[in-house]
């Protein structure tokens, strides 16, 4: 079982599985155990709601790592790591990397070695940088469809008039409107 080193958990649930019904447990594509490699370690995160407000960690020591904000910036590897350490946790599930104050570093994914140094380094192509950007792009389609609205109600209410379809008549106040009685 890749990790570095495996978790005791999940090779001894992997052999009593094993053992017991005779197969290895559901896999991934990778062959690894479900069970222990089915989860991505950012959405098990107990940082991940940093993550979402935009809370991180700039430098080691700063008042946002001694908060316990999210460690991405500094090269966390969890929103590209496949595993259960959040969830069952080392040194009999009293804590993990992560939850000790360092990024996760993605030994459990091939070729991490390759893959996921520099261990420091932020990972490319991690979309959403918290609930504040996600509201932001929210925002502004929200202005662009309502944009997009009334420009097509305009165009609409043009054509409208322009066939004689309308049978409100010209606007009050507007140039067609001839009801102050001069010529």
């Amino acid at each position: 079982l890749p990790g570095c080193p495996a978790n005791a958990d999940n090779i001894t649930a992997t052999l009593v599985h094993y053992l017991t019904f005779g197969s290895l447990p559901a896999t991934d594509s990778k062959g690894r155990p479900l069970f222990a490699y089915g989860t991505r370690i950012h959405d098990a995160c107990e940082r991940r709601a940093h993550f979402d407000a935009g809370q991180f960690v700039l430098e080691w020591g700063d008042a946002g790592h001694k908060k316990g904000w999210c460690l991405y910036k500094m090269g966390c590897k969890g929103p590209s790591t496949f595993h259960n350490c959040p969830i069952i946790r080392w040194n009999e599930a009293t804590s993990w990397p992560v939850g000790a104050g360092h990024g996760c570093v993605g030994c459990s994914e091939p070729d991490f070695w390759d893959t996921m140094t520099d261990f420091y380094a932020r990972l490319p192509k991690v979309t959403g940088f918290g609930a504040e950007a996600t509201a932001d792009k929210i925002g502004l389609g929200i202005a662009a469809a309502t944009a997009v609205g009334f420009g097509a109600h305009g165009v609409a209410k043009a054509i409208q008039r322009r066939a004689g379809l309308g049978s409100e008549g010209p606007a009050p106040g507007s140039m067609e409107d001839d009801t102050d009685g001069s010529e």
